[in-house]
């Protein structure tokens, strides 16, 4: 005779349920899309605040950057003091990050703004997930939630080339901050209004000194690659910032492998799935986001081979650079004797710090 087991009944009503879910992948839309918006208008950026390449590329990283290294400890703040709590002061921080990186009138205080926008999107990607899976009681209604949750991310991601190019288009680069305003707004009203409290059965310890030699890991290694080919990789400098590096990442594996409660656990490396799953993700957004910022440069600044290009180069790179969008989905054949025609990149090297060579304009046909 086998047992039954019926799962525990959510004191919400559906409707909310769906509602909290919705509020929660609004923010998650948020995080994804400030991920990939901001690529399209770095040369419009660099440009206003006059900040050459490496510069630009602090402005992408010291976003994801943050976001990264501060997700497990705001997952644990979370659970002590309450998700919902977290959850609208990292839309509060979100949010007014968002209006100083709209402000900025220097390169060095948006890089500072987009460092205080990771530490606003690290309190929402756990901590909306956590929300979700505390709502959704049903095992098969918490999987559906759980899928559609992490395809509205992906979903972000894929928008922010186009949307970034649009707005761009229509207005300037600010404004690629200022449009998070309102759905930040938006997200803390409804957020109060319809997202229940909860917390964790049990606290977990905040592990301090993991969160900092993690973040310096992090920034130590971030920062040689972009600053490696300046400074060049055999001078003191980089020498040094490599060895603080490596042993940055000793003291780390040393400190997390004895405290009782680590902020990573160390050995689920051990297991090859997680570790084969951790190689692939890195991978897919290594590839991800040095396709975005090669697509841009050379989009905006170098292909021209028609004069229309000129007048509107933000919004053809946005859609061009849209990893689903229309121009990957519409067939060879167009109709009788029509075809796609696209250009092909030069042959030779690329680089994001040296730039991507011009390409000579195509010659009109003399009449025979």
């Amino acid at each position: 005779m086998t047992a039954t087991t019926h799962p525990v009944p959510s004191p919400l009503s559906a409707r909310r349920r769906w509602t909290v879910l919705a509020v929660c992948c609004l923010s998650m839309f948020l995080v994804g899309l400030d991920t990939t918006i901001v690529n399209v208008g770095l040369p419009a950026i660099g440009h206003g605040v006059r900040v050459g390449t490496r510069g630009l590329e602090w402005i992408v990283d010291a976003y994801t950057l943050v976001l990264a290294s501060c997700l497990i400890s705001s997952g644990a703040l979370a659970d002590r003091f309450g998700r919902r709590r977290v959850f609208q002061c990292g839309l509060a921080v979100f949010g007014a990050a968002s209006l100083l990186c709209a402000l900025a009138p220097s390169a060095g205080l948006l890089i500072t703004a987009r460092a205080v926008q990771g530490i606003g999107a690290s309190m929402l990607s756990p901590v909306a997930l956590a929300i979700v899976v505390n709502a959704m009681t049903d095992p098969k209604e918490r999987a559906q939630a759980i899928g559609i949750w992490a395809s509205v991310f992906g979903l972000s991601m894929a928008a922010g080339p186009v949307t970034g190019g649009a707005l761009l288009h229509w207005l300037d680069w600010r404004a690629l901050f200022w449009v998070n305003t309102p759905v930040v707004a938006a997200a803390l009203l409804l957020s109060a209004v319809f997202v229940p409290e909860s917390r964790a059965p049990r606290n977990r310890r905040l592990d301090l000194p993991g969160q900092v030699l993690l973040t310096v890991v992090l920034t130590a290694v971030v920062g040689m690659l972009i600053e490696g080919p300046r400074i060049g990789w055999t001078s003191p400098v980089a020498l040094a910032g490599c060895a603080g590096a490596a042993a940055a990442t000793a003291v780390f594996v040393r400190v997390e492998s004895r405290r009782a409660e680590p902020l990573m656990d160390l050995r689920l490396f051990k297991r090859p799935a997680f570790s084969g799953a951790v190689v692939g993700a890195v991978a897919v957004f290594v590839a991800l986001n040095m396709t975005l910022l090669l697509n841009t440069l050379y989009l905006q600044h170098t292909r021209q081979t028609r004069r229309r290009s000129r007048h509107r180069p933000r919004r053809r790179a946005g859609h061009g650079r849209h990893p689903g969008g229309a121009r990957t989905r519409v067939p060879p054949r167009l109709g009788p004797g029509r075809r796609l025609r696209r250009a092909a990149p030069p042959p030779g090297p690329h680089s994001t710090a040296e730039g991507i060579p011009p390409q000579p304009r195509p010659q009109a046909r003399q009449p025979a």
